[in-house]
């Protein structure tokens, strides 16, 4: 018994952490703060009249961005439209009636229910729907409205986002993922899972006890 005990535990170990659900969808509404500069993002800047300072940099690691003409400038953790106004303050001192367009660009996984999953650079001002679409749309759903979710990459934790919702007020962070689902899917599985869910819990529960009183 005891060797049988012993191949079975794990095995109901993994069971029951395969039925668990990891990535549950959060009941309370997405916090609205506004994404802010991380290491990795990209600062597209245009001068208008001037050419020559025109380009694209890449955030480094600690959170810098080299910025022609102005040197290095700490962007981590300002919002697109602080770190704008510092590079446009910046060449208005050096530049009579200066022009600036300064954007963000970010690169974000679109994964699930859409024709081309994959990494897409994103924009605060562009919304979860236009990112969606820069994946190609919507692919196979039902009848049914599709869900858009925010999937955190520290946890895991799902967010239900508007599908008119602006990036710039979502708190998107490194790892984090757009996901599209079809809710019938949600819906016809749901109860499957949360069957196998309790099952394995049933499992690890008798198996512990076997395993404890055979010690």
């Amino acid at each position: 018994m005891n060797r049988l005990v012993r191949r079975a535990l794990p095995a109901a170990l993994l069971l029951l952490a395969a039925c668990n659900p990891r990535t549950p969808v959060a009941l309370a509404p997405l916090p609205d703060r506004p994404w802010t500069v991380l290491p990795g993002d990209e600062v597209k800047v245009r001068v208008y009249r001037e050419p020559e300072l025109n380009g694209q940099w890449v955030v480094n690691g600690k959170g810098e961005v080299f910025v022609p003409g102005l040197g290095r400038i700490m962007a981590a953790g300002l919002t697109a439209d602080s770190l704008s106004g510092l590079i446009t303050a910046g060449y208005s001192k050096r530049i009579l009636d200066a022009i600036v367009d300064v954007g963000i660009l970010r690169s974000l996984p679109v994964l699930g229910q859409v024709h081309g999953p994959g990494i897409y650079q994103a924009e605060p001002t562009m919304t979860v729907q236009q990112i969606v679409a820069k994946a190609g749309g919507i692919r196979g759903t039902s009848l049914q409205t599709p869900t858009f979710l925010l999937q955190k990459g520290r946890d895991g934790s799902r967010y239900s986002l508007a599908a008119d919702l602006r990036l710039d007020r979502v708190s998107l962070e490194e790892g984090d993922a757009i996901i599209v689902v079809d809710p019938s899917f949600i819906e016809r599985w749901s109860p499957w899972a949360q069957t196998l869910n309790q099952f394995g819990s049933v499992i690890n529960i008798v198996l512990t006890m076997l395993l404890f009183s055979k010690r």
